[in-house]
Parts: C-alpha cells; sequence; structure tokens
C-alpha cells in the first residue's frame, strides 16, 4: 500500500468503516426490531437516511472512490448494495404516496 495513499484517504476509509458498521445496525434493528411506535421506527429511518447520505458524500470524491475499490472493494461494494436497496426502497415509498393520492383524487 502506498503510504501517501494512506495518509491521503485513510481518514475517511475509517470514517466509511464506521458508518457502515452504523448503517448495518439500523438495517437490523428496522428488519428485526418490534417498535413499540412508528415514531421510533421513523427515527431509525432517519438514521439510516444519514448514515446512507453521508456515505454517499464521501464516496462522490472519485480519488477516494477509486482508492477504496482498489484497498477494500468489500468495503465498497458492500455499501453500494445497501445504497441500492435502499434507494430502491425510497422509490417504491414516493412511487406508492403518488399511487395514494391519485387515488383518493379519483375517489373524491
Amino acid at each position: 500500500m502506498d503510504i501517501n495513499e494512506f495518509i491521503k484517504h485513510g481518514k475517511h476509509h475509517r470514517e466509511l468503516m464506521t458508518q457502515f458498521e452504523q448503517v448495518n445496525i439500523l438495517l437490523h434493528q428496522l428488519t428485526d426490531g418490534n417498535y413499540q411506535s412508528l415514531d421510533v421506527y421513523m427515527n431509525n429511518c432517519n438514521h439510516l437516511r444519514e448514515q446512507i447520505n453521508s456515505a454517499m458524500s464521501l464516496l462522490r470524491n472519485r480519488e477516494f472512490e477509486e482508492y477504496l475499490i482498489q484497498h477494500d472493494a468489500p468495503l465498497y461494494y458492500n455499501l453500494q448494495s445497501v445504497m441500492l436497496a435502499v434507494q430502491m426502497l425510497k422509490n417504491l415509498l414516493e412511487n406508492l404516496a403518488g399511487t395514494m393520492k391519485r387515488s383518493v383524487l379519483e375517489c373524491a
């Protein structure tokens, strides 16, 4: 490993690893948890969104993205998979909301 690359990108790499750990914890809670209120569930969804957005902002740096692919491909591809799944869920919810709005307007 090139020491200069590590010095330049190591901090972001550690930050991304921490974010990915937090994302995994939240995903497990959201899929397996027994929530007593919708507010608590939505709060976890918001935390998940924040972690995903933060990770995405780090990966927008093409130089860092290339570093990560070279030095920690499993983390990179795991994050990409999670981000795609979350984006897909977001799209589903937005489409459902739009469908429900149209349905309510048609019934009125």
